[in-house]
């Protein structure tokens, strides 16, 4: 069963960050490292990446084709900064892993999401 673990930067974990002493920092970016090692010694890590959170757009269709506009920065507002795609046993395992994240002391730090199948997309569509 795969999950997206998805990382979220906002206002609240820059002050978390910000906070922290030097060690603490290094030791919470450690975690990142740590994580990927040991998903993939499980093999329930697919895929994961950091994302340039300074460089998000919004995109709209318009009528005269796509509206680009910048995204809001994480110093505004939340922003998804990285994710881990993980095939897991079940959703507890997904957050089991979530929790493992510096982000995952701040409210909505961290978000999990069920990837859904093609037997998900036959039962609700």
């Amino acid at each position: 069963m795969q999950y997206l673990i998805l990382i979220h930067n906002s206002p609240a974990v820059i002050d978390l960050f910000a906070k922290m002493s030097d060690d603490e920092r290094a030791a919470a970016f450690q975690v990142y490292w740590d994580v990927v090692s040991d998903l993939q010694s499980t093999g329930e890590l697919v895929s994961s990446e950091a994302l340039d959170t300074a460089a998000q757009k919004h995109v709209l269709r318009g009528a005269d084709g796509p509206v680009v506009t910048d995204a809001p920065l994480p110093e505004l507002t939340e922003v998804v900064s990285g994710y881990y795609l993980v095939d897991v046993a079940d959703e507890a395992r997904a957050t089991e892993i979530a929790a493992r994240f510096p982000e995952a002391v701040v409210p909505g730090g961290m978000r999990i999401a069920r990837i859904w199948t093609d037997a998900d997309f036959a039962e609700n569509t």
